[in-house]
């Protein structure tokens, strides 16, 4: 069974982690070049949803990790930003009865969710590159629902980070999305695997 622990320690193993974070971080801030920057995240679901060893793989096929990148683009806007535009518009009449902070509680949820979906979403595509795949809304809820227990502290360790990590922004960001995105396709896989071997998970 995956652990956030687990990946983290494998992840960071590599003593050049740090200068392939950097190289993430610059390309996420950059037009365009942030297609590169999804595509290495894209390429770190794959390597958990096959069961290849979890490490943070070396920079190149450059034109793969573009093409991989937009097919991440577009799978993340549908099933990440939109989502929590949708519930950000539903703590707008919320505004008018001035409740502070508690305006924002029908975002809480959906800040939970889009993570883990949009993974799912991802981890579906991969396997015959087809958005049809990535958007059977039916299967994610199932993916979401099997393995709702075991996202909840790492999801909340990555929101933690990104408060803490504020400063460093766009570092922080592709840190824990490369943390967290794999966690999440790893948890998948031994999910999937499990109910292959029939094993209670």
């Amino acid at each position: 069974m995956p652990t956030l622990e687990l990946v983290c320690k494998r992840l960071f193993a590599d003593s050049s982690w740090f200068i392939k974070c950097i190289v993430g971080a610059l390309l996420l801030v950059i037009p365009i070049a942030q297609f590169f920057a999804l595509g290495y995240l894209y390429a770190l679901v794959e390597r958990a949803r096959r069961g290849d060893s979890v490490i943070l793989p070396d920079w190149g096929e450059w034109k793969r990790l573009f093409f991989d990148g937009i097919a991440t683009f577009v799978i993340f806007m549908v099933l990440g930003v939109v989502p929590v535009a949708l519930a950000w518009l539903l703590t707008l009449p919320l505004r008018i009865l001035d409740y502070g902070v508690f305006v924002y509680l029908p975002m809480v949820p959906v800040v939970m969710v889009v993570g883990p979906l949009v993974v799912a979403g991802i981890y579906q595509y991969q396997k015959r590159e087809q958005y049809s795949d990535a958007f059977r809304f039916q299967v994610l809820g199932s993916m979401l629902r099997a393995g709702q227990s075991k996202f909840v502290l790492p999801t909340l360790a990555l929101i933690g980070l990104l408060v803490a990590g504020y400063p460093l922004m766009t570092f922080t960001v592709f840190v824990a999305w490369a943390v967290s995105w794999t966690y999440y396709a790893a948890t998948y896989r031994f999910i999937e695997q499990s109910r292959r071997g029939g094993i209670s998970v």
